[in-house]
């Protein structure tokens, strides 16, 4: 059994790789943002910051493709950007984290995107897959830059509250872009993607306040004092803010990249033209003597 299952494996694999056309390889600029608790809005202005990466695309037809690549991004968010009707810039919270993303989509062009005709091809396309995330939100208090998961700003990792969050989590890519070939070889693109993410805490905020009292003992005043910043514009609010509303844990924060691909295309480029079904093959030309 186990030998007809390696058969079959190998066998799908050689016809992939036989059908199969071409390979590129790429990179990526441009800009990345995000959504949550810190940033409502969708596509907040001052969100934007610079995103790179770089790509690798199969193409196994003129209309599908697998592209696996590995992006960077900066995530930031204030809540002196938030909605003032929403009470939001009471609580002072900001933060910024680098983002790490490898992931894998997969492609649909629209317009047969067969370049090896030698004219210049355009085709809007879609895109859908999975990724791995990597975040570490930071926040800045007197100068100094901390990072917040191991504070646990919302009592995780203390005594009856949760355990701290996960640093690495799953997004779900999904978005659509515009491509077209300036020869045979080279390509160029504009793309824009949503990922939905599992996490609330990109930006660490998500529930309520812990105990400020019990956090300062364990972690020390400075995870308090990042925990509950309203004493930073105002000093003499006396309250317990214990059980009061930090975030809103019913939504998971979403990110964003936008920008420019620039690709080369790699070994032979094959005709995606086909004829009653079949591909097109090239007539050799005759030989006379």
């Amino acid at each position: 059994m186990k030998k007809i299952f390696s058969i079959l494996i190998l066998f799908i694999v050689l016809q992939t790789s036989l059908s199969a056309q071409y390979f590129e390889a790429g990179i990526f600029a441009g800009v990345s943002n995000y959504q949550g608790d810190l940033a409502p809005n969708i596509m907040e202005v001052s969100g934007y910051a610079p995103a790179f990466g770089a790509f690798g695309r199969y193409n196994f037809t003129g209309h599908f493709a697998v592209k696996g690549h590995f992006y960077k991004g900066l995530l930031k968010g204030s809540d002196h950007n938030a909605q003032i009707s929403k009470g939001h810039r009471t609580r002072n919270l900001s933060f910024q984290t680098d983002l790490y993303e490898i992931g894998i989509t997969a492609e649909y062009n629209f317009i047969n995107y067969n370049i090896a005709t030698k004219e210049h091809v355009t085709t809007p396309y879609v895109f859908a897959g999975i990724s791995g995330v990597y975040f570490n939100p930071q926040a800045e208090l007197n100068g100094q830059w901390y990072d917040l998961q191991p504070l646990g700003t919302e009592g995780q990792g203390l005594s009856g509250y949760d355990a701290p969050y996960q640093q690495f989590t799953i997004g779900i890519p999904a978005g659509l872009g515009v491509k077209f070939n300036i020869n045979e070889k080279i390509n160029v693109g504009l793309e824009f993607g949503i990922r939905y993410t599992l996490t609330d805490y990109l930006d660490d905020v998500s529930t309520k306040y812990p105990d400020l009292k019990i956090l300062a003992e364990e972690k020390g005043d400075f995870a308090a004092a990042l925990s509950y910043r309203k004493l930073e514009y105002d000093p003499n609010l006396v309250e317990d803010p214990t059980g009061m509303e930090r975030g809103d844990s019913s939504n998971n924060d979403l990110f964003f990249f936008g920008g420019i691909t620039l690709s080369a295309n790699i070994g032979k480029v094959k005709d995606f033209r086909t004829r009653n079904g079949q591909p097109i093959k090239k007539k050799l030309p005759k030989m006379e003597f």
